[in-house]
């Protein structure tokens, strides 16, 4: 069984641990794409629509990217003046040419980096990874490994 989230009590924030380093600041979606060009934006609607698909999710602006949370932070997305940089917490390693840099942060945790230009690289197969790291999110490998 999954412990209940900390939170922050300066923010609200929450965490899987308590006290976990975090800026406690307050940003805007309007903020964060303001130097980015309209179609950014776009781009970025469209993918938070396919992560709410998947289920309860929060939306966290930050200063420089904005993340989505279940339980633990899966995925994300960093607006860049022409093109959006998506990313994907996975239990596993997802080899694949879309994928521009995957990094090991733990034992079951890998950073996936994508670049998304246009509405086409919302297709099906981005459509999977955002599926797979929303059950990531929810933590479901570590409650399996658990028993619960």
């Amino acid at each position: 069984m999954l412990k209940g989230l900390w939170q922050c009590p300066k923010c609200g924030e929450k965490f899987v641990t308590p006290n976990m380093w975090h800026s406690c600041g307050q940003h805007s979606l309007e903020a964060l794409f303001a130097r980015s060009e309209p179609h950014v934006l776009h781009l970025y609607r469209r993918f938070e629509e396919l992560v709410k698909a998947c289920g309860p999710v929060t939306v966290i602006p930050q200063k420089t990217r904005v993340v989505f949370q279940v339980r633990v932070r899966f995925a994300g997305a960093v607006p860049r003046k022409s093109h959006l940089q998506c990313s994907f917490g996975f239990s596993r390693r997802r080899d694949h040419p879309r994928f521009s840099k995957i990094e090991q942060y733990a034992p079951r945790w890998y950073g996936h980096y994508c670049r998304i230009e246009k509405e086409e690289d919302l297709d099906e197969e981005f459509g999977s990874w955002v599926r797979e790291a929303y059950e990531v999110g929810q933590q479901k490998h570590l409650a399996q490994e658990s028993g619960g």
